[in-house]
């Protein structure tokens, strides 16, 4: 009597771990490969009530409302991205208007964890799109080949000794350095992001660690140099 019982508590707690182990691979990996259409559907909706108006139907940026490319980024970083807005890591200094935007909703994101998950996998499982380059950016791109060929060695002579350690050396972002995907970012966006963090509207809280690291690179160049570098990010697929 005491094996059978035994037996079927040993069953019962096989059959309730392999449940749990489910449930927590799935928000875990967060795969939408194999996801029921209905909860995909969901997932779509609230992107588009909490993300679309701003970042596009596919996540793809707006550079008429200086929203950055948000589709195929991974889902570690935006959920960091939201949780220092949300805990006003980021978004709060007087100059970041377009940071000031996003606190609200990663704030009530917050307030819901088990969508955020879902939002950020679902966002970067969406493919990246191209979109077209601002006046801003066009006015340092190079106007022929000789140049387009000069840029592009001496960005990437630049971005590797500079940021290829962390971002990976086609700019596809490193989960161990804890780096995100630059490949397919709007330049403008990272521009102004560079500018922001050498004039200390990003990353000057003793709580952000990263951004303190991003902060002290981003002073390392300027200028032209960046102008090259962004230009060897921008080409990276």
């Amino acid at each position: 009597m005491a094996q059978k019982y035994v037996q079927r508590s040993f069953i019962l707690w096989l059959m309730l771990f392999s449940l749990l182990f489910s449930f927590f691979s799935f928000h875990v990996s967060a795969s939408f490969d194999e996801v029921p259409a209905q909860f995909l559907s969901r997932v779509q909706v609230q992107y588009k009530q909490q993300c679309a108006v701003c970042h596009g139907d596919n996540a793809q940026g707006n550079i008429s409302l200086n929203a950055p490319v948000l589709a195929g980024q991974y889902a570690w970083y935006l959920q960091r991205q939201l949780n220092n807005f949300a805990v006003e890591l980021r978004g709060i200094h007087v100059d970041d208007s377009h940071g000031k935007a996003m606190v609200v909703i990663a704030k009530q994101l917050k307030s819901q964890p088990e969508e955020l998950l879902q939002l950020t996998a679902y966002i970067e499982s969406l493919s990246s799109v191209a979109i077209a380059s601002s006046s801003a950016t066009k006015s340092f791109l190079p106007t022929n080949e000789a140049n387009i060929k000069a840029k592009l060695k001496n960005g990437s002579r630049y971005y590797q000794a500079k940021c290829g350690a962390c971002h990976g050396g086609v700019a596809q972002g490193n989960k161990s350095f804890k780096a995100p995907e630059l490949a397919g970012q709007d330049t403008d966006y990272l521009k102004r992001q560079m500018n922001n963090f050498v004039k200390g509207i990003r990353g000057n809280s003793k709580k952000d660690k990263l951004g303190r690291q991003m902060a002290m690179m981003a002073k390392t160049t300027q200028g032209k140099e960046l102008d090259d570098i962004l230009f060897y990010i921008s080409q990276q697929k």
